[in-house]
């Protein structure tokens, strides 16, 4: 038993160390998504992040987000596997200024480019959760940008979902399941 809490210790040690290391990644922008043969090309494993043009038309966030929550969260999209805002990180970014780029979504994935190539083209029907961004007719006037981080390890399903969480907490994606 005494192995156990000793081990349980270490990771203890261990999960708060990738709260600091998340806090000196820096996501490298790839491109917008509508270059799909550059997005195609990011066949590695890692971080994705999906950001949205916040266009020039608003000047706070709050206005913004009243905007983007009428467009995103409509009936026809109900159950259709499509994440959705999450309040506590709507609520990180009330009161700010607008940023350029809103960071709307933020996954991990061992082949970044199918992934992100699933949110742009999966079918509303298709169980998968994606953003589903083609099948979006309110959204295609929209620019979206990629951002990623190349994270290539021997213990992916260890270390991958501690990262993508503590990068989760410090960008505050709006959408997602998490």
């Amino acid at each position: 038993m005494q192995r156990i809490r000793d081990l349980d210790a270490d990771l203890t040690r261990v999960f708060v160390d990738f709260q600091e290391v998340a806090k000196t990644l820096d996501f490298q922008e790839i491109c917008e998504l509508s270059d799909e043969k550059e997005v195609a090309r990011q066949s590695y494993p890692g971080i994705y992040k999906i950001d949205m043009h916040t266009g020039g038309q608003f000047t706070t966030f709050d206005t913004w987000y009243e905007w983007f929550y009428k467009e995103w969260v409509t009936t026809e999209y109900e159950r259709m596997h499509v994440p959705n805002p999450k309040k506590k990180r709507v609520a990180a970014h009330k009161g700010k200024s607008l940023p350029q780029w809103m960071p709307l979504y933020l996954g991990k994935s061992q082949y970044i480019a199918g992934r992100v190539l699933g949110h742009i083209h999966l079918r509303l029907d298709q169980p998968t959760t994606a953003l589903k961004l083609g099948e979006r007719i309110n959204m295609k006037e929209q620019r979206f940008r990629l951002s990623t981080l190349r994270i290539d390890v021997e213990n992916y399903d260890l270390i991958m979902p501690k990262i993508e969480g503590a990068l989760r907490n410090i960008h505050n994606p709006i959408l997602g399941r998490q």
